[in-house]
């Protein structure tokens, strides 16, 4: 049985809109701005706290299973940020319910595993197609592999990072649900398909929008280097100057969504 076919018109048991409406009963349910910038790390949402004057609009994003909160800048009303939720499944929750709250582009920023000889940790990829290796994507599409990521802001993006001074990479990556089955060989495998780096989110994240024609980019930074070959030197997550690195990768996705210049 295929997990997705286009001829089912049914609705689903569970409806995002009427879900997040019954969390406020007799009252009208709440809406977005039409841009998210939807952070998978951790420092996503302390770095925008430290670095920009925002303030809490929503205590929690109402859905199935993300309750981050969710602020805007003050004086701009087209843009949110909250943090999006590690994996797949939870990533394509939040897209759900950003999609249901008025949300109509998101910029995913997150982390990736380098397994290209040529990336080194602190570079950062724009792919713009995502192989995938979750299952989430498979109940919103048919075919197997390749997700093209639709993206309308990618090369301003790339410019923006190039310009303060990011190795900005545009190479496709990969996604999994399983980060201890990287083997050696599956990641020649990839590597044999062009792809140049591994998430858990960005393919699920990219395939939700492209189901509702929303539009996406995802911006992924390497956080950790993997050995090529058996007998290479150990993975080790980061380096010395990394968290430096991603803080500002962060404030400079930030200051991009909202117009801004650091």
């Amino acid at each position: 049985m295929q997990w997705f076919s286009p001829t089912d018109d049914s609705a689903p048991v569970i409806q995002p809109g009427k879900h997040i409406q019954s969390k406020y009963p007799g009252r009208e349910m709440p809406t977005l701005p039409p841009r998210a910038v939807v952070f998978c790390l951790g420092k996503g949402l302390p770095v925008l706290r430290e670095r920009f004057a925002v303030s809490q609009t929503m205590e929690q994003l109402p859905g199935f299973i993300a309750h981050s909160p969710v602020y805007q800048a003050q004086g701009n009303s087209q843009v949110c940020f909250l943090h999006g939720g590690y994996g797949a499944p939870l990533a394509a929750c939040t897209v759900e319910t950003l999609h249901a709250l008025g949300v109509q582009e998101v910029l995913l920023v997150g982390l990736c595993g380098g397994f290209a000889p040529q990336l080194s940790v602190g570079d950062v990829l724009l792919p713009g197609q995502l192989w995938s290796e979750e299952g989430t994507s498979l109940h919103y599409r048919q075919a197997e592999g390749f997700v093209d990521v639709p993206s309308v802001q990618g090369k301003a993006l790339g410019l923006c990072l190039e310009g303060a001074g990011f190795p900005v990479r545009r190479l496709p990556t990969v996604t999994t649900d399983a980060p201890y089955r990287q083997t050696f060989w599956k990641e020649e495998q990839w590597r044999g398909l062009g792809c140049a780096a591994v998430d858990m989110e960005a393919s699920a994240v990219a395939t939700v929008c492209t189901y509702y024609g929303m539009a996406c980019t995802v911006a992924l930074m390497v956080s950790d280097k993997h050995p090529v070959r058996e007998g290479d030197p150990p993975w080790t997550w980061g380096s010395r100057s990394f968290p430096e690195s991603r803080d500002r990768f962060i404030a400079q996705c930030a200051a991009f969504a909202l117009g801004q210049k650091l």
